[in-house]
């Protein structure tokens, strides 16, 4: 199964350094170009520390960038980089790695299958990627970096990881 990243997906995951474990799933994972403008360009600009290696993974071609053929969804309430990122996702029948609540519901009803980036550090530890403890790291160490997550959330995480 292939992959397409949406912007707080990618953010997060690569301030933790937690993108080259991905690489280690099968399937290609894709940025959409508005994605890619939005994230490093901007970011770049701001020299936010996690670019360098984003680019760094891109060079190697682990994450492939591209703009999609098609347009699946035109919703004022979305950013384009996440109308990209359905429209990608879409044409090539990859799995959605989004955050955005209502992006998620959106492509539920286009029939994309849509998960966030706590479910890549679930498949991770489910695929023997990293360990239980080390998913709990990332976690806090995303959440210390400002991803947001509620207190129930959180343990519903935790009780998922622990009964691995």
């Amino acid at each position: 199964m292939s992959y397409v990243f949406d912007s707080s997906s990618l953010i997060y995951l690569g301030k933790v350094k937690l993108l080259e474990k991905i690489v280690l799933l099968p399937g290609e994972r894709f940025i959409p170009q508005e994605v890619y403008d939005e994230v490093l360009i901007k970011g770049s600009k701001r020299n936010e520390p996690e670019i360098s290696y984003i680019e760094e993974l891109i060079k190697k071609r682990q994450f492939v960038i591209r703009k999609t053929g098609i347009n699946v969804i035109n919703d004022p309430l979305l950013s384009d980089a996440d109308k990209e990122v359905l429209s990608l996702a879409k044409e090539t029948k990859s799995i959605t790695i989004i955050d955005e609540n209502y992006a998620k519901h959106l492509a539920k009803s286009l029939n994309i299958k849509s998960h966030g980036s706590l479910y890549v550090l679930i498949l991770l530890v489910k695929k023997k990627i990293i360990t239980k403890k080390q998913a709990v790291n990332y976690l806090n160490k995303m959440i210390k970096l400002g991803f947001y997550l509620s207190i129930d959330k959180y343990k519903d995480i935790l009780d998922v990881i622990n009964n691995m």
